[in-house]
Order: structure tokens, then sequence, then C-alpha cells
């Protein structure tokens, strides 16, 4: 394969194991979305989840229509928006490489505050940072090699948080600690028909899109897999299911025994009281857990954010240097450039807050998600201006209209979640995030800043084009 062709293949099986971390996200602001509406949390998740499903399966099918497209859903709205809007088709692929990039920041971060006051807690706070930015050259040096290498270290990180969890989970159905009385009242604060629990559960649903909608980032190396498009919308809509059953069962047993008041203070709460009252301790084990789950979701979104940036450069949005690949078939200067972007981001948010860390996580997340929601939005809206061109065309994949007017429906209803997101969340936070996006459109929105990298699809055999062949599957017979 020649370098400028793009990355290798990879199995599905490996497919599965890259986008393993998406059910685990649940760890990383179950704490927060806790706090915010009380035991309803639990119906916020699942009802994101659920959410997520339904978006998966709209981008299955602008996936199977456009198989040589790889970097995410970003990347497939671009394609289709750029018809009829350049403007649009550049906000929403830079606008989901901003909604998963500072992701990294996040999780590095948080692995170092962990491992901060944990292991050395007299230490000076530098030493989060610096932790954060080994967790981060880490990432890239293991990613470098190629994406099977990435693959198989998700495996293992995937094993290693989800056996004490299901232990731990299980431990406390077989003690019976788990009481309906603890979802009770079933209501957010200051109750349903209140203007502070419709902004609570508002609020609730925006933040836990960005882990519960993550399903959609099987598709962020689509081209690499064997069998291309068939085998990343296969990875996609299993990871969306394994989703929603993760994400709705594991916040209502741990709302369930523990009560949304010992686990909406911090990630880290979600889970150390459970061990205590479990197995009697054990919270070092619990940070362990949770640093590697973290672990598991930077190395996911390190594989994804490279790939996004390699289209963005392909498709000429981005500079020309981010769209080649190492002789290991991967975007390794992608991987730099994020590993830099990241590394002066925690720099910078170390500067600002004089050396407190503490906040820092919740307010980038509420900030990136910014870029997030809205290249969602666009994305499922370029899915069902796609799906109504291409009806007719036979590929492996058939969604019935009415699915695709649901995929519209959601895309008005998280515009709706994100204009409404700052009454919950800060405006400052997310008056930062779209100025930070506003900025990048800008430089990148004005033209090409040089042709595509690589020939047109029809040119590219590092795609695996698909064939008029029969269905595989269809999801026509849903409701």
């Amino acid at each position: 394969m020649k370098r400028s062709q793009g990355p290798v293949s990879v199995s599905l099986r490996l497919g599965f194991a890259v986008t393993s971390g998406v059910p685990v996200l649940v760890l990383v602001s179950m704490g927060s979305v806790a706090g915010l509406t009380g035991p309803v949390s639990v119906a916020v998740w699942a009802v994101s989840a659920i959410i997520g499903f339904f978006m998966a399966i709209a981008f299955a099918d602008l996936a199977a229509s456009l198989p040589h497209v790889t970097g995410g859903i970003g990347a497939f709205a671009g394609a289709v928006l750029a018809k009829r809007s350049r403007g649009l088709a550049v906000t929403a692929r830079w606008s989901y490489w901003f909604g998963w990039s500072p992701a990294l920041a996040i999780n590095s971060a948080l692995v170092g505050s962990y491992v901060h006051d944990t292991l050395m807690p007299r230490s000076p706070a530098w030493t989060v940072v610096l932790t954060a930015l080994v967790v981060l050259g880490g990432c890239v040096t293991v990613n470098h090699y190629g994406v099977r290498h990435g693959a198989r270290l998700q495996v293992a990180l995937f094993v290693c948080v989800a056996a004490p969890v299901a232990l731990l989970c299980g431990a406390a159905i077989a003690r019976g600690d788990f009481s309906p009385s603890r979802l009770t009242p079933f209501a957010p604060p200051d109750g349903w028909l209140s203007s502070g629990g419709l902004v609570a559960v508002a609020g609730g649903l925006f933040l836990a899109g960005w882990s519960a909608y993550g399903s959609e980032l099987a598709l962020a190396y689509g081209t690499e897999y064997r069998k291309g498009a068939r085998d990343a919308v296969r990875t996609l809509l299993v990871i969306a299911v394994v989703s929603v059953a993760v994400y709705s069962l594991l916040p209502l047993l741990l709302i369930g025994v523990l009560g949304s008041q010992r686990i909406q203070a911090d990630p880290a709460v979600a889970l150390r009281p459970l061990a205590e009252q479990v197995a009697g301790g054990a919270a070092g084990l619990i940070v362990g857990v949770l640093i590697l789950a973290l672990l598991l979701g930077t190395n996911m979104v390190m594989i994804a954010s490279s790939r996004t940036l390699y289209q963005l450069a392909r498709d000429g949005n981005a500079w020309r240097f981010l769209g080649s690949v190492n002789k290991h078939g991967v975007p390794g200067n992608a991987l730099r450039f994020d590993f830099a972007v990241n590394a002066l981001l925690l720099v910078a948010v170390f500067a600002i807050n004089r050396g407190s860390t503490s906040d820092v996580p919740l307010a980038l997340l509420a900030a990136s998600n910014v870029g997030y929601i809205l290249s969602i939005s666009l994305a499922l809206i370029a899915a069902w201006l796609n799906h109504r061109q291409t009806a007719r065309t036979r590929r492996f994949v058939s969604i019935r209209p009415g699915l695709m007017r649901v995929a519209l429906a959601l895309a008005v209803f998280n515009l709706a979640l994100l204009l409404s997101a700052g009454f919950a969340w800060g405006w400052a936070n997310l008056l930062l995030g779209a100025a930070v996006l506003g900025a990048i459109i800008a430089v990148f929105g004005r033209g090409s800043r040089h042709a595509p990298t690589v020939p047109p699809p029809t040119a590219q055999p590092v795609c695996i084009a698909l064939r008029a062949v029969p269905r595989l599957y269809s999801v026509s017979e849903l409701p």
C-alpha cells in the first residue's frame, strides 16, 4: 500500500475492541449528571442511550452510502453538506474534531489527579500535568505502530475495567443491597413542571449525550476495516445496543444501591462507596479501575480523533501534512498534532487556574460538547438529506423513511439541548466552546487549504467498495 492511500485494514474483532471504551464512558460523567438531576439521572442515561441507538441507525444508512469516507460522522456530514454549503460542511467536520479531541486532555488530567491524590498526595500540583502528558505520549507511541496495537491495548484495558465493575455490581445484587426506595422521589430538583427541573433534565441530557452517543466512533476508521463499510456498520450497531444496556443498567444499579447523594460529588465517588459497602473498602482498587477506564477512553479517542484530522486534510480542510500516513499505515502526523494541541490545552488550563485542576475536566467537557452536539445535529440532517437522494440505491442497509424522519427530529432535539445547556453548565463554558469553535471555522472555512491529498474515492484501493450483493441485514422492520 502506498503511503498516500490511507491506513491499513483491521478485523471486525479488533474494530469491536477499539470501540469497547464507549460503554465505559458512563463512569466519567455519571457523578456530575446525578448531581444535577438526582435519581432522574437513571432515566436521563437510559433515554440518552436510546437516542444514541436511533441515531446509529441513521448513521448506518449514511455510512453504507459513503463507503469511501473515513474520519467519523463529521466527515460523512461534510461530504453530504458540501454540495449545498461549504461553510456547513467545514462546520460539521471541525465541530466533530473539537467535540472529541479535548477528551484527551480531560481524561489524562483526571488520570493525573487520581495518581497524584492516591500515590503522591504531597507532590507539587504540576505533577498532575506531567502525568497527563505521559499518558498522552504513551497513547501516541502505542498507536504510532498501527491500529492493531491500539486495539489490543483496548482489549486489555476493557477486561481490567469490566471485570471488577461486574463483580462489584453482581455482589451488590446478591447481597440484596438494591433498594427501589433510593430512587424516590423520582423527580428532578424543584419537580418535573418547574423551570429548574426542566433545566436540570435538559442539562443532564446534554452532558450524557457526549458519552451515550459514542457508538458512532465506530465509523471514525470505516475504511480501515477489512470489509469496509459493512464491518463499520456492524460494529456501530452492536456497540449501540451494548450501550443501551450498560447506560440503562449501571446508573440504575448504583443509585439503587447507594442513592444519588453518594455518587454526585465526583466521578470517583460513584464506585468507591460501592466498594466500601460491598467489599469493605478497596478504595485504592476502585481508583485503579477508574484510571484504567480513563485510559481506555483516552486511547479510543486518540485513534478516532487522528482519523478525523486525516480525513479533514484529505478533503482540503486542514494542512496537507495531516493527511499522510507512516509506514505502519497510521496518520502519525495527526496523532502528534492531537498530542500537541492537548498538551498546550493542559498547560494553559493549569496556568489559568493557578495550579488547580479540580473543576477543569467538567468545564472542558461542557465547552467541547458544544462542538460535538452541533456536529451530531448536522450529521443527522445530512443523513436525512442523503437518504432522500439515495433511497432507491441498492445497498446492504435498508432504512425506512419514517426512521430517517426520526433522525431529523433528533437533530432538532439536540440543537434545543445545545441552546439551553448554558442554564445548567454555565454560559461561560458554553461561550468558550463556541468562541474556540468559531475561531477554528474562521481559519479553515475561508477556502481550501490545499487540494485533497489522495485521488477521488473511486481510485482508492484502501476502501473496499460495495458491490451489488444481497442485503446483509435490514432494519426496515424496526418500529
